[in-house]
């Protein structure tokens, strides 16, 4: 009796292991972490990213944590779209970007809040150095109250230091993009393309 329990224990720890080991194949496939990573709008991401030298998969992460992809969304300050563009900077980007007749109703259009918003986040790029940390607290808390932080050092900019960033919802902004950011580099190996104009193949680096 002792032998058939022991040989019964032994297929029950067998067949556990093989669940356990598909279901790890199963969530780290490709297939599974396309489909948990999605990548929607990315004809237009590539086409805006390409215009404005930013990151696709940055905007990717982006949106993914500002909207959840969802197009109409509106916050609670009245942020819009895709990326969560406020109506005010909506209106100043489209006079930079020399479009007429600006609505903040235009942000729910997909096109029209790419375009804004890559814009905008290249133009703290270019403010800030291309420091991720500090254009994503920017993006967030917006440009001059990071500015005053670093001019004060109450928060150097550095990632080790997120904690002393002053906004409690901009720390938890900043972590939440940056982890998805990397999870979509590693995802698509670092690669993005897509079809039509823009970026047809772009390398992380």
């Amino acid at each position: 009796m002792a032998v058939i329990s022991l040989r019964r224990a032994a297929r029950w720890a067998l067949t556990f292991l093989g669940v356990l080991l598909g279901l790890y194949l199963f969530f780290h496939s490709r297939w599974y972490l396309e489909r948990a990573y999605p990548t929607p709008y990315k004809d237009l991401v590539t086409q805006y990213c390409a215009e404005h030298n930013v990151d696709p998969f940055l905007v990717t992460a982006l949106m993914r944590v500002e909207s959840r992809f969802r197009p109409h969304v509106v916050s609670e300050k009245g942020a819009r779209g895709l990326m969560q563009v406020m109506p005010d900077t909506g209106r100043w980007v489209a006079q930079e970007l020399g479009m007429d007749r600006f609505d903040p109703e235009m942000l729910h259009d997909p096109r029209v809040n790419l375009r804004i918003g890559t814009w905008y986040l290249a133009s703290l790029e270019r403010e800030f150095g291309g420091d991720k940390v500090i254009v994503l607290a920017a993006y967030n808390a917006g440009r001059g109250n990071v500015r005053k932080w670093l001019d004060t050092t109450r928060w150097t900019g550095r990632i080790e230091e997120i904690d002393r960033i002053p906004f409690p919802e901009t720390r938890d902004y900043v972590r939440k993009v940056l982890r998805l950011y990397e999870t979509y580099v590693r995802v698509y190996d670092g690669r993005w393309s897509a079809q039509g104009e823009g970026l047809k193949a772009f390398r992380h680096c």
